[in-house]
Parts: structure tokens; C-alpha cells; sequence
């Protein structure tokens, strides 16, 4: 994970390309630390999530959730689950840049932001199931606010991938873009011009809607 402040706004960069930006443990305790960075910073208009190398993130490393030391599968999850929900939590309002592939834990990053904007070639998939695992509740909760129970149910329990055009449609992201850097691009420049206080509390009044939906 990359972390750069410049101009009130703050941007992680997913960057593991060479397994489509799969996340390992040390990468989920480097967001994390990212995060509380974010959060003591001053004056941060925007937070931008996005991903290296054509691809957003293929999910967890199913080479250490496959691991034969239960101990560390369970560490992992947790801190997995630790990351998101502090990305969540954080104040300033997050816009995911979603290009490639974004699949299960992908899939959380994204619903951790307010906005996600996608690219023509996103495509999701959460196969959870199918490699014998379980999506946390927490993460199972925040996509059936956004998409519902029955589109929930069609990409955990049918495995369904969707392409961007079908993940706008259920709501999974919130705009498909030919030049999506260009597009979240507009909205951080809006932001820049506004007063922190009155974007974070317009923040915090979204969050509050969604959650009593």
C-alpha cells in the first residue's frame, strides 16, 4: 500500500501488481497505519482508493488464507476486518477509482468508500464460497445496503461475475466511466473548494441515511 498527501487530498494506491494487488497481512496492517496517518492529518478534503497495474484488487492472498496454521488464517481475517472497518470509519468522504479486477476483500475496499466510480473494464466477483471461505458479516451486511438481498445473494451464492455495466445497475458501484481517474478527478476538485467541516458533516449525514435504509 502507498499513501500520498498532497493538495487536502490523500490517495492509497493498492500496489501488488504482479498478483493483481492481492492483499497480504502486511499490507492490510500497512493500510491500516495509512488510515490513522489520514486521520491525523489536518484539512483533508478527499480520500482516493485505487489500485496499480490495471487492476483494483483480486482479494484476499489465498495463499495465507489457505494456510495450514489455523492461528494465522484467523489473525488474518481479523486484521483484515480491522482495516476495513477503519477505512470505513474515516471521517473525510472516500472515493474508489475502480479499474480491473475487483474481487472478494476488493469488493469490501470498495463498499468502504462513499463513492465508487469504475472503469469499462471493472468486472467483481466475490468467490468466497467456492474457495472455502466465508465473507464476514460486516462485509455481507455493507453489500446488501448497497445492492440488496437478492443481487447479494446471486454474487455469494451463484458466484456471479459482474462486468461494470452490470455492477451499475445493482448499485455495486455508483458511475461507470470511459476515463474513471478523469471522473473522481472532478469530484476531488470540487471538494478542494469546499470547507473541511462542512464536507465531513455532509459525510457523516450520508453514512447515517445509508445505515437506517
Amino acid at each position: 500500500m502507498q499513501l500520498d498527501i498532497a493538495d487536502r487530498v490523500a490517495r492509497l494506491t493498492i500496489s501488488r501488481p504482479e498478483k493483481r494487488n492481492a492483499m497480504s497481512g502486511d499490507m492490510w496492517q500497512e493500510l491500516v497505519r495509512h488510515v490513522r496517518r489520514i486521520d491525523e492529518t489536518p484539512g483533508i478534503a478527499a480520500v482516493v482508493l485505487r489500485g496499480s497495474g490495471g487492476s483494483f484488487s483480486a482479494g484476499g492472498d489465498l495463499a495465507e488464507l489457505s494456510s495450514s496454521d489455523p492461528d494465522h488464517v484467523a489473525a488474518y481475517r481479523h486484521l483484515a476486518e480491522t482495516a476495513v472497518l477503519a477505512l470505513t470509519e474515516l471521517a473525510p468522504p472516500k472515493i474508489a477509482e475502480i479499474d480491473g479486477t475487483c474481487f472478494g476483500a476488493g469488493c469490501s475496499l470498495a463498499l468502504a468508500c462513499d463513492v465508487r466510480i469504475c472503469s469499462p473494464a471493472a468486472n467483481f466477483r466475490i468467490p468466497a464460497l467456492g474457495h472455502g471461505l466465508t465473507y464476514e458479516p460486516v462485509f455481507v451486511r455493507r453489500l446488501v445496503q448497497a445492492v440488496g438481498t437478492g443481487p447479494a445473494g446471486l454474487l455469494l451464492y451463484g458466484g456471479e461475475r459482474w462486468n461494470a455495466e452490470q455492477a451499475a445497475a445493482h448499485g455495486l458501484v455508483d458511475k461507470c466511466a470511459q476515463d474513471a481517474a478523469a471522473a473522481v478527478g472532478e469530484i476531488v476538485a470540487w471538494l478542494r473548494g469546499a470547507d473541511v467541516d462542512d464536507i465531513v458533516s455532509t459525510a457523516m449525514s450520508i453514512r447515517t441515511a445509508t445505515r437506517s435504509r
